[in-house]
């Protein structure tokens, strides 16, 4: 497999050898030499903002990943919602609160991304996983990205 390193550096080494060659034929005092130089740089110059392009968007990705707060994203930003309102009203957490598969996966995803430990247990006959000091309920019958009503034991 060929990686994208090696492809943008064969771009750039083959741009460059190829110029050299030119130069070298050319004997460096004719106009047709000049021309094909001016074209390598033109063409060096175009493979180089190619790369800038490229170590921009990876710069952006990072940025998106690594430096935002990662509970505003995602199926997170949802959840966060439903426990701000249940701590308002109740002055503290829930202790449960419903979730679809999707989100329960993305919560299992969220936990080993951030190296968390994974609480992973039958609570109700449903399949829960603790998340901060809330058990999410697994409903598999409710749309991938339901989130519930938290709610207290009762």
């Amino acid at each position: 497999m060929v990686t994208r390193r090696e492809v943008v550096t064969a771009g750039v080494m083959g741009v460059l050898s190829t110029s050299a060659a030119a130069e070298a034929a050319g004997g460096g005092g004719g106009g047709v030499a000049a021309a094909s130089a001016q074209s390598a740089e033109a063409i060096s110059a175009e493979a180089l903002r190619g790369i800038l392009r490229e170590l921009q968007e990876v710069r952006e990705a990072l940025d998106l990943t690594l430096r935002q707060n990662s509970l505003a994203i995602g199926a997170i930003a949802p959840i966060r919602r439903a426990f701000e309102l249940f701590l308002r009203s109740n002055m503290k957490y829930p202790d449960y609160c419903e979730i679809g598969h999707g989100v329960f996966t993305e919560l299992y995803d969220w936990h080993v991304k951030h190296r968390q430990p994974i609480e992973v247990q039958r609570v109700e006959g449903r399949m829960a996983i603790r998340f901060m000091f809330t058990w999410m309920l697994l409903r598999p019958e409710q749309d991938p990205n339901f989130v519930g009503i938290a709610y207290d034991r009762g």
